[in-house]
């Protein structure tokens, strides 16, 4: 019968150790760091990256309220423009109305001059007419 010997043997163990440890160094300075290193360099960009967005979106936020307050500034100023215009347009409406209003009376009572007195005139010669009519038919009767 064989006998299993379960003393450790320090050479062997020395020498195990040796090649764990050798390669671990190995390991850690061929794969380990290096992938930490790219880990590190991208959590960075992506940090970095968001952070500038954010930055970005929050000027944008501003510029936007900026230009949202100069719209409604100018849309102000335009409906007060606006109003002055229209009421020096309805002041020189009723300008030109009032005049308009009093050329036509001043004509019409020229008109209704001119008529009363055609009236008149035609009214003085009713009586002529009448006369010479009669006298024409008088004439004519008795010859």
């Amino acid at each position: 019968m064989s006998q299993l010997n379960l003393s450790p043997d320090p050479i062997v163990i020395g020498a195990q150790a040796a090649i764990f440890l050798a390669n671990m160094y190995v390991v850690k300075k061929l794969i380990l760091e290096p992938y930490l290193s790219v880990r590190a360099r991208r959590e960075a960009r992506t940090d970095g990256n968001q952070d500038t967005a954010q930055k970005l979106s929050h000027e944008a936020q501003a510029l936007e309220s900026k230009i949202t307050e100069r719209m409604r500034a100018a849309h102000k100023e335009a409906a007060t423009a606006r109003d002055a215009i229209k009421n020096e347009a309805m002041t020189k409406r009723s300008g030109i109305l009032t005049r308009a209003e009093a050329a036509a009376k001043s004509e019409q009572a020229q008109i209704d001059a001119e008529i009363t007195a055609n009236l008149n005139s035609e009214r003085a010669k009713k009586e002529e007419t009448i006369k010479t009519i009669a006298d024409s038919f008088f004439a004519q009767a008795v010859h």
